[in-house]
């Protein structure tokens, strides 16, 4: 403090200290000898807890802190000893005494964090003292509640005194107290305060300072400096209402022609004789309503233009080069000035592209040109105006026109589906398996004169390792599937779960499976299939109706399947025998296709295949224990094979199953259907003018909580169908009473249905 006087004074090296700091200085000197006599324990911790105390506090001089540490023996006796302190003296800039009692605190963090990493030892708690309710208030709050300069340091001390608790300790048993107001050599010796710590550290935890600071004390947001936040509200223009209110941009441009016609007549301008609008009033009009719609969505830049200046490069039209003409319509410069374009060609209107009037403007010219596409609808509003992005708004009119919504119905588009539980589990092969028919196939008869007979392909594919099994069928017969299902069971083993085709998939395939569909769609045939499949132990599952994409596993293996028998016979016909073989050699192909890729080792000379988890293990469990670590020489022959197929699940784990993590395609945006939401359903053996509307009535969603399968309502009949065969309609319309009534005719033929 002496010295940061001496700073102030301004005195030249050679010059005489005032008397009054001679005076100081020489009764501070004067009492040094008398340290002498200070003795401090040698060692500070007791027996038991040890707890770290530090008091922080600051005056106008100065500000410091000190720490403490007070142990609890077994005993109850208390042991509290000063290990530290530290001061600063309080900066030239003058700063009030809260944000001083602050730089204290942060004093009294870094000390502790300095005597923390020295001691290296555990302490039972940590305490932070201060007697500034100010302070407190700052440190209990996030620092961004804070201006910049106590920010910083609440802040730094709630990360440096994390695991601490602040506390509050009145200012005259404040033991830090007198390192901010300094005291003599001899108060210092004698002091037992400064020793040993305020006397209620020697009593129990009841016997401390009670915090009621925080309702007991109230201090305003000066006090507090606390941060004022300014929120700005930019509020956008409301639509104008002669706009808003118009759904047609015919109906607005008329309305308003005769409104203003109406106000030129009522002030006395010369009335016109004609019942009928005339040319100059449609053009009046649509300048009126242009007008309206530059001034709501290019006020700035209008202003700009009218003070002759350039708009900013913020502006959506600094690249338009655009420009006021007499009729204060914001124009398109451009660079075809110099061209013999008629004028409204070579300077188009600006408009913005989605605002309500430009809407109806591109949906008009879009009807006029009799449902145009983007590229002719737009060239075509180009010769006039010149709406701001103008493909994006065009695309999003068209998207709103119902006919063209209804001409050409776009399916919904969901996300990738999980995999099914079955395949990424291991388990035994076709434990989980799907069936499908492919077909017909010729078979020669022995006698000559005999035509050849029709026999069909069924085809078993597992789920989790994709290995094939293939069946040659007589007929499609119920019986004849039970007996192919028979000679799969009595070779491969009984499976869990059987999937198959909806008998709906069917419809409108070629005739050969209309046999198929006629077993599958009668019911008698149906409970006699579940009745023998459920004495087997085997559950029965079918695909959505019209969802070969549920099936797609098996849909992928009767194509490979079906390019074999085609490359292998071309048109030729073969006995049953012959036959057989050439359908077995297809199997054992499609059983060595490699599930994944090989290895970039030189040493790795197989591809994993789904034949690996047929040979020895197609009736048996994954094996157990684990022998895949354990050398060779130990294992005998049987643990040696099982050795082998637990290595080829090991690398079905980490080759194929992460394979199937990749997605060919990006995932669209997910699709959320609603109950009651009118769709128009997809029907491949119509036109889609001919495709029915329907009402959704009930909604399946996956296990990602995607739509996948939906229960439709249309006047024939309620169907379930896959998302993908649903095509929305748009959520609003521009073509007024037309779409409504053909909407409300749509909904009540639905309605009647039932």
């Amino acid at each position: 403090m002496l010295l940061q006087l001496l700073w102030t004074l301004s005195l030249d090296w050679d010059e005489d200290v005032p008397g009054e700091v001679q005076t100081r200085w020489k009764g501070f000197a004067s009492e040094l000898p008398d340290l002498s006599s200070y003795r401090i324990s040698r060692y500070a911790f007791g027996e038991g807890d040890i707890q770290l105390h530090c008091f922080a506090d600051a005056s106008e001089a100065a500000y410091g802190t000190c720490v403490y540490a007070r142990s609890v023996n077994a005993l109850g006796g208390v042991k509290v000893e000063l290990i530290a302190s530290k001061s600063r003296v309080a900066p030239l800039k003058r700063r009030s005494i809260p944000r001083l009692e602050l730089c204290a605190a942060q004093l009294a963090a870094h000390l502790y964090e300095k005597v923390y990493s020295a001691l290296d030892m555990k302490f039972s708690s940590v305490w932070f003292w201060s007697d500034s309710t100010v302070v407190l208030h700052w440190l209990s709050s996030p620092p961004h509640t804070w201006k910049t300069f106590i920010a910083n340091r609440v802040a730094d001390i709630q990360e440096t005194t994390r695991g601490g608790k602040w506390c509050h300790v009145p200012g005259a048993t404040n033991p830090a107290d007198l390192v901010s107001r300094g005291m003599t050599v001899e108060q210092l010796v004698n002091s037992s305060v400064w020793r040993h710590g305020p006397h209620w550290m020697q009593g129990e935890l009841d016997d401390w300072p009670k915090q009621n600071w925080i309702t007991s004390t109230t201090h305003s947001d000066e006090e507090l400096e606390r941060k004022h936040s300014v929120l700005t509200i930019q509020t956008p223009t409301p639509p104008n209402p002669l706009v808003a209110r118009f759904s047609s941009y015919l109906r607005m441009v008329r309305t308003t022609a005769y409104c203003l016609r109406f106000f030129h007549n009522a002030r006395g301008g010369k009335r016109s004789t004609s019942t009928v609008l005339l040319v100059h009033e449609l053009e009046r009009a649509k300048t009126v309503l242009v007008k309206i719609v530059q001034r709501e969505c290019f006020d700035q830049e209008l202003k700009q233009l009218k003070q002759g200046k350039n708009v900013t490069k913020r502006s959506s039209l600094k690249l338009l080069n655009p420009f006021v003409d007499s009729s204060g319509l914001i124009r398109v410069g451009g660079r075809l000035r110099l061209s013999d374009e008629i004028y409204s060609t070579r300077h188009p209107i600006l408009l913005p592209g989605f605002h309500h009037f430009t809407r109806l403007l591109l949906m008009s010219y879009h009807l006029q040109l009799l449902h145009g596409g983007i590229a002719l609808t737009l060239a075509v509003v180009r010769n006039e105006y010149w709406p701001i992005n103008g493909k994006r708004a065009v695309r999003s009119t068209i998207r709103r026109c119902y006919s063209c919504v209804r001409a050409n119905p776009q399916p919904i588009k969901q996300p990738m589906g999980q995999l099914p539980h079955a395949r990424v589990t291991p388990s035994r092969p076709f434990s989980r398996t799907g069936i499908d028919y492919c077909g017909p196939v010729y078979i020669k008869s022995t006698n000559r004169k005999t035509a050849p007979a029709k026999a069909y392909i069924a085809l078993f594919v597992c789920f989790s390792t994709k290995a094939v099994h293939i069946e040659l069928v007589g007929d499609l017969s119920t019986s004849a599937f039970m007996s192919a299902l028979r000679r799969f069971v009595a070779r491969r083993g009984r499976p869990e779960h059987l999937f198959s085709d909806n008998a709906t998939n069917f419809i409108g395939a070629k005739n050969e499976l209309h046999a198929l569909y006629k077993m599958l769609t009668n019911h008698t045939e149906i409970d006699r299939i579940a009745t023998s499949l459920a004495t087997e132990g085997i559950t029965w599952h079918m695909i959505p109706p019209r969802a070969p994409n549920f099936g797609g596993l098996w849909e992928a293996a009767v194509k490979v399947a079906k390019r074999h028998l085609v490359r292998q016979l071309g048109n030729t016909v073969l006995f049953y025998e012959d036959l057989l073989t050439i359908l077995a050699q297809i199997e054992s192909c499609m059983n060595s296709r490699p599930l994944v890729s090989l290895s970039e080792d030189p040493n790795d000379l197989h591809a994993l295949t789904p034949g690996h988890f047929l040979i020895g293990a197609s009736l048996q469990a994954i094996p157990d224990p684990d022998w895949r670590e354990v050398p060779i020489n130990r294992l005998n022959r049987f643990q040696f094979v099982q050795q082998k197929v637990q290595h080829f699940w090991y690398r079905w784990r980490n080759e194929y199953l992460k394979e199937l993590q990749r997605q060919a395609t990006v995932n669209p945006e997910k699709v959320n259907l609603k109950v009651g939401q009118v769709v128009i359903l997809q029907d491949e053996l119509l036109p889609p003018m001919r495709w029915s509307l329907a009402r959704v009535e009930e909604i399946f969603p996956g296990k990602d909580d995607v739509s996948r399968v939906v229960v439709l309502r249309t006047p024939s009949g309620t169907f379930k169908r896959p998302a993908s065969k649903v095509c929305p309609l748009p959520d609003t319309f521009d073509e007024d009473e037309e779409v409504s009534a053909t909407l409300n005719q749509a909904d009540d033929i639905i309605c009647s249905s039932n």
